[in-house]
């Protein structure tokens, strides 16, 4: 999950690498005070956070200074063309990678301090994750999948009745089935139960729709709006379509590493 770097480098000296490659792979220090918690209903905020490459001596900047915020509930895209850093965002915000610079605290969890075991623990414990090519296990049947994603939640009481999932989502046919027996839109379907069945706070969705037809991508965003409202589940999704964005409550654009615009859609459109 990266974005194309487009920008034109810059050629750094010796010290400012290191500077750099530290932040980019190790825990920052803790300094004086500490922002921990999460303010007023935000449940993500990132602050004048910025990201950069190094290939050698040459750094790449593709994040430069975003600050957002997302509410708990909120079906938020992270929206633009290729290039316009909004893979990047996303796997900082998940923990999937670190900052060059700036905060960011999830669920009450300032990320930037966090070692790579503690990141680890971080999305065991508080996301989960659809990623476009499904990344399921091919020697398992649908409901062996969708159990793995059961297993990452360690309080097991938080854990939803897969069965009912299934029931529910009306896709009880392909319980049994191998991935190399279903179509891509009902690979796809299992990855959302993976996903939900852990009841995460969270589910981050990296172009989820990008490898279907239309209409099957239409019943995949249908399902996803409906474990946004039954659910109160926060969902973040990364999306180059315009037709996407009219289905999420907060549009975040973003343009050659910046907030373009943040948009509250007061109506999104429903499925």
């Amino acid at each position: 999950m990266k974005d194309k770097i487009k920008d034109n480098p810059v050629i750094l000296s010796k010290s400012e690498i290191r500077k750099i490659k530290k932040a980019n792979n190790k825990p920052r220090k803790k300094i004086g005070e500490v922002i921990s918690k999460n303010t007023n209903n935000n449940i993500i905020e990132v602050i004048n956070v910025r990201k950069s490459y190094l290939s050698g001596s040459v750094i790449t900047e593709v994040l430069k200074g975003v600050t957002l915020n997302i509410e708990k509930g909120d079906f938020a895209v992270l929206f633009g063309k290729s290039g316009s850093g909004k893979s990047t965002l996303l796997n900082i915000i998940s923990g999937l990678d670190r900052p060059s610079e700036g905060e960011v605290i999830v669920a009450n969890n300032n990320l930037v301090y966090y070692k790579d075991s503690q990141l680890t623990k971080f999305r065991r414990e508080n996301v989960s994750f659809i990623f476009q090519s499904y990344n399921l296990l091919q020697n398992l049947n649908g409901y062996d999948n969708v159990e793995t994603g059961a297993y990452l939640q360690k309080n097991k009481e938080k854990v939803l009745d897969i069965h009912k999932l299934f029931e529910e989502f009306e896709i009880e046919d392909i319980k049994y089935k191998y991935p190399s027996q279903m179509s891509g839109g009902q690979q796809q379907r299992i990855s959302i139960l993976r996903a939900l069945s852990k009841n995460a706070d969270i589910i981050f969705a990296d172009e989820p729709t990008g490898a279907l037809d239309e209409k099957t991508s239409q019943a995949v965003l249908k399902v996803l709006q409906y474990i946004n409202k039954q659910y109160g589940t926060t969902i973040v999704m990364v999306s180059h379509d315009p037709s996407v964005a009219e289905l999420c409550n907060k549009i975040i654009k973003l343009k050659l590493g910046k907030i373009d615009e943040i948009k509250i859609n007061q109506n999104p459109k429903i499925l």
